[in-house]
């Protein structure tokens, strides 16, 4: 695992601007260091799943630079059956709008950012 190289090989403060309207927490997040980049592999995955609820991050976000956005989907699918505690998202590129500059899949506290959401009118 290489965080600086998750980390450095995107504009990642400039995309955390770009989505301010609809993630107003990931820019504050992002500059505080409470979003974690991990590049890892499938072995490795639930290892640092599993961390995660023990982390004072907010977020750890694993770039997946050579997933389709198909695979990265199913995999957030399935993850969110294994971690409840945690939601899991997922963002390509070739899905345009507001998604990541690379592959990603993004794990989040379930209940912090359902209270987030809630305190600011966002809620689905």
């Amino acid at each position: 695992m290489d965080s600086e190289a998750a980390k450095s090989n995107c504009p990642w403060g400039e995309y955390f601007d770009s989505i301010r309207t609809s993630c107003p927490w990931s820019g504050k997040a992002y500059k505080m260091n409470k979003i974690l980049f991990v590049q890892t592999n499938e072995n490795c995955l639930r290892t640092w799943s599993n961390l995660f609820p023990h982390t004072k991050h907010e977020a750890y976000v694993y770039t997946w630079p050579d997933k389709s956005a198909e695979w990265l989907e199913t995999m957030s699918i399935g993850l969110n059956d294994i971690y409840p505690d945690s939601e899991w998202l997922w963002s390509h590129p070739a899905e345009g709008g507001e998604s990541t500059p690379v592959g990603c899949l993004i794990q989040q506290d379930a209940h912090q950012l359902n209270t987030i959401r809630e305190s600011i009118g966002y809620v689905e």
